[in-house]
């Protein structure tokens, strides 16, 4: 009997103990989901794949993107395609308890297909340079890492709101180029132009990637031009086109030679990691 007894309590703390520790988790769509423990999830997100490596929960990570290589362990995950080309049967294959996607019509196009097959999608945030301490902290309480999260979510706040950081661009025009694409309104890389103090020339656009016309990038007049690079060789070819094209040759940016090269490893994801692309872009700036 007092076997019995105890065995019974000891189940009965441990009940407590699980359902003490349950919580629910609203996602970014205002769905809400409920956790007893941290969740198996998959992805196709490089962005969100580093999120979750940098808060330590990537044991709970099934698979990410072809396209995640930071950092390096990432690329030991099973690769379930991309966000334009998610492998469907794999994923299911995998049965996670979640699947991590943005809230963007990609992101809702590909949740519907992989809920008709019992997968369920958690959504974080829209892209936005404010959204991503937010994820960061909201993947913190999908997998019990709200410390580890918040912590690195605070940093970020306080890096990219840095009044010295801020400072540094003085209010000059400037462009964020990815080949013919600039950072516009609404896109992250928008908002590292505004927290180096750099008035966006491609924000009027409206549009969060705008393809500049030539009669644009003439009237804009940028004072200093970023562009997103994977090799010097790169570089190069890059450059050629600015001082060949009479367009780009016009500008003072390129009259002057106030253009900065950021890889795109730390230009293109939407990680606490664009940090290290807006030391680059605030140096570049206090020293021209």
């Amino acid at each position: 009997m007092k076997r019995a007894a105890l065995a019974l309590a000891c189940a009965a703390a441990f009940a407590a103990a699980v359902s003490a520790a349950a919580r629910t988790v609203e996602d970014a769509s205002g769905k809400v989901f409920e956790f007893a423990s941290p969740p198996s999830a998959a992805t196709v997100v490089p962005s969100i794949s580093q999120e979750i490596f940098a808060i330590g929960a990537q044991d709970f990570l099934l698979g990410n993107s072809n396209y995640c290589i930071y950092p390096e362990a990432a690329k030991s995950k099973p690769r379930l395609g991309g966000l334009l080309n998610p492998d469907y049967e794999k994923i299911a294959s995998f049965k996670p308890d979640i699947f991590l996607l943005p809230l963007s019509p990609t992101g809702r196009a590909i949740a519907r297909r992989l809920e008709s097959v019992g997968v369920r999608a958690f959504f974080t945030n829209p892209e936005g340079i404010g959204n991503i301490s937010k994820d960061v902290a909201l993947l913190g309480k999908v997998f019990f890492r709200d410390a580890e999260a918040e912590k690195i979510a605070r940093g970020f706040d306080a890096e990219l709101s840095s009044p010295e950081g801020r400072a540094a661009g003085r209010g000059r025009r400037a462009l964020f180029m990815f080949g013919n694409m600039a950072a516009g309104a609404g896109s992250f890389v928008g908002g590292l132009l505004e927290a180096c103090g750099l008035e966006n020339c491609a924000g009027p656009s409206g549009a969060p990637w705008p393809v500049l016309s030539r009669e644009f990038i003439v009237a804009s007049a940028p004072e200093i031009i970023f562009a997103e690079v994977s090799s010097s060789a790169g570089e190069s070819e890059i450059m050629r086109r600015f001082k060949s094209d009479p367009a780009w040759a016009s500008t003072p940016a390129v009259k002057n030679s106030k253009i900065c090269f950021i890889h795109r490893d730390i230009a293109t994801i939407p990680s606490p990691r664009v940090l290290e692309a807006l030391r680059i872009m605030r140096e570049f700036c206090a020293k021209n």
